[in-house]
This record gives C-alpha cells, structure tokens and sequence, in this order.
C-alpha cells in the first residue's frame, strides 16, 4: 500500500491485536485488506469460496482460514465457530464478499443468478450481522460490522439490477442497524468502481460510460476508507462513499428521506384525526346552535318568569 495518512495509521493502531473475520478475502478488496490488516498485528479469519484462499492465509502471520460458500445454511455460525476456537474471540466482522450480475436481469433465462446475487450480496451479510450481534451481547463485547456495498446502490445502473438492488439494499440495512451502537458498530462504504478481478472480469461493469471516461479506483483507497469505517467510533449506521479524487464522504440522504417519510405520515395522521375532530367538532357546534335556535314552547315562557 501506498503510505499511510497519520490518521489511518492511528486508526489501524487503535485496531492493533484484535480478531478480524473476512469474508471474500481471496482477491480484491477483501485481499487487500487482509495484507494491511496482518501487517499492523491484527489476528484474521480469511473466509472464501476460492480454495486459494489457504494459500494467502500461509503467507500472513496470525491468520487461518475456513473455505466455505457463505450461501448455505448455517454458514457464518460455522464461520464465527471456527474463528472462536482459533482464536478464542471476535472484535470485527467484514462483510465483503460478492458478486455482479454477467448480464442484464431480463436477459436471463432462469433464476439462478438473480438468487445467487441476493443470497450472496444481501442475505449472507444480514445473517453474519445477525449471528455477530448475539455473539457480541452474550459475550459482551463490543464489536464492529463492516459491510462492502457500492455507488451501484445509490444510483440505477442498466444491465446491473440485481447487483445494484442489493447494494442498495445493503446500505439500507446497515443504516438499519444504528440503534445498536455503542456496544456494536455497523457500518458500510460504498466505493466508485475499483481496479479489483470483480471489475476487471466483468463487461458489463467495463462498459459502463463513466468506468470508461474515468477509469477505476485504486483499491487502496477503499481500503483506508475500510479502515476508518472500523476504527472511528463516531460513526455507526453510517455509508462512507468513495470515489476518485475526493475525501469520503458520509452518506446523509438516508437521514433526510427518514425525516421526509416521518414528516409526511405524521402530516397524514395529523390531517386525519384533525378531519374527524373538525367534523364531531362542527355537528357538536350545529346541535348547540340547533338548540339554541329553537324556540321554547309559550307555557315554559311563563315557567321562567
């Protein structure tokens, strides 16, 4: 990696010696991550689907490996097992693994790679929080849940549906998860499209207008954005977007469209409730003026004098 800012090196610090799930750390950005990570005396679980993953896990020091596909059932359980009795705790959890769709949703033939994309971008990271989260309250640690989402879920990208629902998707969820903080952190980055094999073996990623104006991204800056989403204890439930030639930056929308949503149903509700009390309130008005109308009958006339 290119040299560190003064303060990503006081965020890996700060992360020095605890354990690391990673999940997707066969290539890409969970790869690279894990390298930084081993190099600043973090303890790794490198999980993958890619049996090359033994291969990276021997060549950094206090890590071991589980080669499994996080898709089947029960599978981070085995995951945070094997991490447990390795190394006797877990302090992180990175959800990174995933895929993109080959080609557009409505040119498949079948269901199959829309299923795999949602079981494995959105489904395996919400069941890893799951089981991270029980972990964390019956030991009582206090643990931080990174999840990879992508610019792909913040903005409609054609032929990449499934793949950008799911980020979507993603981020929603971690934005879900705010009310867990202090005692577990869950947070997302979302970065431009990266120089990592899940682009450059995709076309349709690499046809894509602006991956062709553009470029890619360095991975490393994702990664000390990773980094600081693990390490800062001032986020939680928060989206980090990174891109090319700018700072990363928090993702608010989330926090307007809630106040939007809230604003609008309470203004429903208000509406509601002031129609029904506007009209008991103008029958109860028309009977008092009723009543107050109508004349009394001569023989109480006299009864009142």
């Amino acid at each position: 990696m290119t040299s560190l800012s003064s303060s990503t090196e006081a965020h890996l610090a700060s992360l020095s010696g605890k354990v690391a799930i990673i999940t997707g750390a066969a290539s890409g950005l969970g790869k690279r991550l894990a390298e930084v990570l081993s190099e600043h005396n973090l303890k790794l679980l490198l999980i993958d689907i890619d049996p090359s993953i033994a291969s990276l896990s021997a060549n950094l020091p206090n890590s071991a490996h589980l080669t499994i596909d996080l898709c089947s059932p029960n599978a981070f359980d085995a995951c945070l097992a094997h991490a447990l009795q390795t190394f006797g705790g877990v302090d992180i959890i990175v959800n990174n693994a995933g895929i993109a769709n080959t080609c557009s949703l409505f040119s498949q033939e079948d269901d199959r790679e829309l299923s795999r994309i949602i079981d494995l971008n959105l489904k395996a990271p919400m069941d890893a929080t799951r089981v991270a989260v029980r972990y964390f309250r019956q030991s009582g640690r206090q643990g931080v849940v990174l999840n990879t989402a992508s610019v792909g879920g913040l903005m409609p990208i054609s032929l990449m549906e499934s793949y950008g629902t799911t980020k979507a998707g993603l981020i929603f969820f971690t934005a879900s998860c705010k009310a867990l903080a202090p005692q577990i952190r869950v947070n997302a980055v979302a970065p431009y499209f990266a120089d990592t094999p899940l682009v450059a073996n995709n076309r349709l990623v690499r046809s894509y207008p602006l991956v062709q104006q553009i470029g890619l991204m360095s991975p490393d800056k994702v990664v000390r954005t990773m980094i600081r989403a693990l390490a800062d204890k001032d986020l939680a439930g928060d989206t980090l977007m990174v891109a090319m030639g700018a700072k990363p930056e928090k993702l608010t929308f989330y926090d307007d469209l809630t106040m939007q949503v809230t604003t609008y149903i309470t203004k429903g509700t208000i509406n509601k409730y002031a129609a029904s009390f506007n009209s008991y309130f103008s029958r109860a008005l028309d009977s008092i003026l009723g009543y107050l109308r109508t004349p009394l009958p001569v023989e109480d006339i006299s009864k009142s004098d």
